[in-house]
């Protein structure tokens, strides 16, 4: 691969199963006097492995034989079901909070403070609160001897945050009622274990509710699991609000998934603030030269301003390139905005291949609409695809882009997308005979001198001697008007309408939020999409054979044999 400057210098050359929720009578526990209906999230759950659990071992053999087993793999199979992989460890190592008196707690002992931290958590978790940790004394070696943990909304907010002079945005809800809700251990050096020093469970707000409970941050996490899920959805170019409603599928509803869509947000800004650290631009243009390792034909073209910024750049991938020797002889280009964070016009050149399909030959950046960038950029297309000049090049009839044609493609027929001078007609021609004839001359086989008798016929007819916008459309007559172009190869390509499907598809790609790289890497799967559906095509071609429906046998066959399925129905 080559990236280069414009001068141009070179300078590289398992997820958890989930069971519907069961009533008592069906999981066939209504009948039993210890029966009871599940109070909570985890009770339901429970229910489910265990009607699971109860179906699967009851395939000849007594259930109430296995009844100890059963439960056991009840247990471990609820714990990886309900949470992530820290609150499973948590039931393990100090069994479930459920029905804990301050007495219970009191008699607990744990191998570390880590460890009576994670279960006060797995205690706040339960009963509807956050905690966070708390002071901490030493002994005169340094080491910590005692530990305090707090509920989340202990003590107040400072005051001087309501006296700020220079606040700009408005306060943040206040979360702190100055709860006294602790927890308190020491270090029992006789016995090294931590011991309960205090517990009060007397909070002054209301608890959270269960079903609410997985919203609370401090229960909120991604695990390695989660990460490269939305990984690899996020590298496929799916969105994130996508990726979490395939999760919560998964995972049996929101609630299981262990965080919500704004974890996954900044999971996905942290990782992208990851790749871009050098810059975004150079960041995208290492992404470009990264990609020669698999791809050496891959070339782009860039040019700075001051500061060392990126001002322009253009790029092709190996198989853009060899597309454009072979189909690249009528060109069609069209800009787009809001395609990336820095609103720069996006300029993608397509063409037509031999199935009638949309070909893409590379992609351009440029600061703005204007004749100098759009030349740099034509230019540097004619370097990359190695001097090779189009006959033919179809454009919207954007002023700035038809100057920079006329300047690097002398010798081409600039084509003006029939669709928008339709529309231009539209616009400045009222009378409904004109619009009928601007319709005829735009479709209309007849010769030049026939148009040129017609259009002065007309100008008499309707008095447009005078008419500025009548002038400067007769000027580029040989733009629009069939007479001129009849005899033109375009492959079919009229209006920048295909520029226009281009851009309707790279909306399912790209978003204004993405910078230099994301717009890359997004405009890579766009255009893998493009080729997927040309080896679709292709395979058809090469593995079918058309029906012969003319009395020309052998010419037909000789015609199926040289031509694409959908160009031999056209001949």
């Amino acid at each position: 691969m080559e990236v280069l400057h414009s001068t141009p210098t070179e300078t590289l050359g398992s997820h958890p199963f989930s069971f519907p929720i069961l009533s008592p009578e069906e999981h066939g526990i209504a009948d039993r006097d210890d029966a009871v209906p599940p109070k909570t999230l985890k009770d339901r759950i429970y229910l489910r492995v265990l009607h699971a659990v109860h179906n699967n071992g009851g395939e000849g053999k007594n259930n109430e034989e296995n009844g100890h087993c059963d439960e056991a793999v009840a247990e471990d199979t609820l714990n990886y079901t309900i949470g992530s992989e820290t609150e499973s460890q948590m039931c393990l190592d100090f069994g479930d909070v459920e029905g804990l008196a301050v007495e219970d707690i009191m008699q607990k002992t744990f191998r570390t403070d880590d460890d009576s931290y994670e279960f006060y958590k797995n205690f706040g978790q339960y009963h509807g609160f956050s905690v966070r940790k708390g002071d901490s004394r030493r002994d005169d070696d340094g080491n910590v001897r005692r530990m305090s943990f707090f509920c989340n909304k202990e003590g107040l907010r400072d005051p001087k945050h309501y006296n700020r002079l220079d606040r700009r945005r408005v306060h943040n809800p206040e979360t702190r009622t100055n709860c006294n809700a602790k927890f308190s251990v020491h270090l029992d050096k006789s016995a090294s274990v931590w011991q309960v020093r205090k517990i009060n469970n007397n909070h002054n707000h209301e608890l959270t509710p269960q079903v609410m409970v997985h919203l609370i941050p401090k229960y909120r996490s991604l695990t390695e699991r989660a990460k490269a899920q939305i990984d690899g959805f996020r590298e496929c170019g799916i969105s994130t609000a996508k990726t979490m409603r395939y999760m919560a599928g998964l995972s049996g509803g929101y609630s299981l998934v262990g965080f919500v869509k704004k974890d996954a947000y900044n999971y996905i800004d942290k990782q992208r603030r990851k790749q871009i650290v050098d810059g975004d631009a150079e960041s995208a243009i290492a992404y470009l030269e990264g990609k020669a390792e698999a791809d050496p034909m891959l070339m782009a073209w860039y040019n700075l301003i001051e500061d060392r910024m990126l001002a322009n750049m253009f790029w092709a991938d190996g198989g853009s390139r060899l597309d454009y020797q072979y189909f690249g002889d009528v060109l069609a280009f069209d800009s787009t905005y809001k395609k990336n964070k820095y609103n720069r016009p996006l300029v993608i050149f397509s063409g037509s291949n031999n199935h009638k399909q949309t070909t893409i030959f590379g992609f351009g950046l440029v600061l703005d609409e204007m004749i100098g960038l759009y030349t740099w950029l034509l230019k540097s297309l004619l370097e990359v695809m190695c001097q090779k000049m189009p006959s033919v090049v179809v454009t919207d009839g954007d002023e700035a882009m038809r100057e920079a044609v006329r300047v690097v493609f002398p010798r081409a027929t600039h084509r003006l997308c029939r669709w928008h001078f339709e529309k231009n007609v539209m616009s400045n021609v009222k009378d409904a005979g004109l619009r009928a004839q601007f319709s005829r001359w735009l479709y209309a086989d007849i010769a030049v001198n026939k148009f040129l008798t017609e259009w002065s016929q007309a100008v008499e007819e309707f008095s447009l001697q005078d008419s500025l916008w009548i002038n400067q459309v007769f000027g580029k007559k040989d733009m629009w008007a069939n007479a001129y172009l009849r005899d033109k190869f375009c492959a079919c390509i009229r209006t920048t309408s295909r520029c226009e499907g281009i851009n309707s598809v790279a909306k399912n790609f790209l978003q204004s939020k993405h910078g230099m790289l994301e717009l890359v890497q997004n405009l890579e799967l766009m255009v893998r999409d493009y080729r997927n559906n040309e080896l679709l095509v292709q395979f058809r071609s090469i593995d079918s054979v058309p029906v012969i429906t003319t009395s020309l046998e052998s010419l037909e066959r000789c015609a199926a044999s040289h031509y694409t399925r959908a160009i031999f129905g056209d001949v």
